[in-house]
């Protein structure tokens, strides 16, 4: 599959990389597993005709990763010595070798194989970083231990990387490119398939693979002839919790269920508030799994919930961790149907979040304007209420109402709309926006998008 997007990233690993007339310098990238850090760094040094050693970090016994380092080195420059251990390996490099290119991949796994390496490299870096011109990319997926790593202050290597890059996922219009090129051209099919795996592009690739052209066929194919939905949940997180991933799994079963607030989240594991908020806190601010949603228009508010940050996460906690039995009897037949059946509830939820995605990728775009957006809810004398996106700027409010439903009649949704806004006591100016799969009916005093007005919009060919 073609390398998409990503012209800032290169554009950054470019500024970077010209550090090196005058002296070495040091890139962290980080970003969770799938979401194209290799396929990144590749990119640049392909691009610039750079020769480069790639040194995949493997969990392994320390002799044996040595070893597959020599063939590196042996296959790139010649020859390499044997290294007894990872300071002779740096010792080698740094004193012998000059101008040269180094990719470590998966570079937090020298924590488990010997965290000695880290002070050796802050050493030999501190040593002979001004008098070098090296250029060294670290990539890592585990983001909370690349955290541990490189920005906490007691860390050996802490401040010493001239660019840290966490990598983000693909904007919208770039995965529905993505997905265009791949064969699938239908746009709710589309938004299907990105209200599922987000902007990760490696889950695409399977569509090379499958070459399917719905959502539903591809999502069958996966689950009978790849292991990557079944155990994906696993690999991306045990890694990260450790020993504590059992307490982390349940929160984040929950979140998925729909409690999203403190007190509905400890009460679905039989915890303590106080007990879990310490956990929340990693998830959101260490491992940057979950966010916390406030109501927009109300600044000092102590009220908040909950999401699932990533799109694939929250699908599989939905669907496949719940549904564990179907997975280990293989009995995928079923699996898919239950997913099915459930999906429009479940898809509802999911398509607010898109629909935010997209609004902020056409705020970029100029065709809407906000400083910022989110969800806003209450309750007041004259009731509760619940309003999916708001987008503010100034003294204006731009009031969303998303349906995953066709044949909307926008007069209804709006006479609810405006209502709404009336009790949130929004003093400026009100602007009303209806996104739905389709309109029976548009409303006049509303601007209303359906999927074929968000593709045109997006213009992403």
């Amino acid at each position: 599959m073609r390398f998409y997007n990503r012209e800032k990233e290169l554009e950054a690993l470019e500024k970077s990389f010209n550090l090196t007339n005058m002296r070495s310098s040091l890139i962290i990238i980080t970003g969770r597993r799938r979401i194209g850090k290799t396929r990144l760094v590749r990119e640049f040094f392909s691009r610039k005709n750079l020769p480069y050693l790639d040194f995949f970090v493997s969990v392994k016994e320390e002799s044996l990763l040595l070893e597959d380092f020599q063939e590196e080195i042996t296959e790139k420059l010649g020859y390499s010595p044997k290294f007894e251990n990872f300071e002779d390996f740096l010792n080698f490099l740094f004193k012998t070798q000059d101008k040269m290119a180094i990719f470590f991949d998966e570079f937090q796994n020298f924590l488990k194989i010997n965290p000695s390496i880290i002070h050796d490299l802050q050493k030999f870096w501190d040593k002979y970083k001004e008098e070098k011109k090296f250029f060294i990319v670290l990539s890592g997926s585990y983001i909370g231990m690349m955290r541990k790593v490189f920005l906490l202050r007691r860390s050996p290597l802490y401040g010493r990387s001239d660019l840290y890059l966490d990598l983000k996922p693909l904007k919208p219009s770039t995965v529905f490119q993505m997905l265009d090129d791949l064969g699938v051209k239908d746009f709710e099919e589309k938004i299907k398939f990105y209200g599922v795996f987000g902007g990760v592009p490696k889950y695409y690739e399977y569509l090379e693979l499958f070459r399917e052209k719905t959502f539903f066929d591809f999502l069958e194919q996966m689950l009978k002839f790849s292991s990557i939905i079944q155990s994906e949940g696993e690999a991306l997180l045990i890694e990260e919790f450790g020993r504590t991933h059992k307490i982390y799994f349940s929160i984040l079963e929950a979140i998925a269920s729909s409690r999203n607030t403190l007190v509905e989240i400890a009460n679905a594991i039989s915890q303590k508030p106080t007990t879990i908020t310490k956990y929340l806190k990693s998830l959101e601010e260490y491992f940057n799994l979950i966010s916390r949603e406030k109501p927009i228009l109300e600044k000092k508010t102590k009220k908040s919930r909950y999401i699932i940050s990533d799109y694939f996460l929250n699908f599989w906690f939905t669907f496949i961790r719940k549904n564990q039995a179907l997975v280990e009897t293989e009995n995928y037949d079923a699996l898919t149907r239950k997913i099915e059946t459930n999906f429009p509830n479940y898809f509802g939820r999911i398509f607010e979040r898109l629909a935010k995605d997209i609004l902020v990728e056409l705020n970029q775009k100029g065709v809407v304007e906000f400083d910022e957006i989110g969800p806003q809810w209450g309750k007041t004398k004259e009731g509760s209420y619940e309003i999916d996106l708001v987008g503010i700027e100034g003294n204006k409010a731009l009031f969303v109402e998303v349906k995953w439903r066709d044949n909307v009649n926008g007069d209804a949704i709006l006479n609810d709309l405006k209502k709404k806004a009336d009790l949130t006591k929004w003093k400026g100016e009100k602007e009303f926006l209806i996104i739905a799969k389709s309109f029976k009916k548009r409303a006049a005093d509303a601007t209303c998008w359906d999927l074929n007005d968000l593709e045109r919009l997006l213009s992403y060919d």
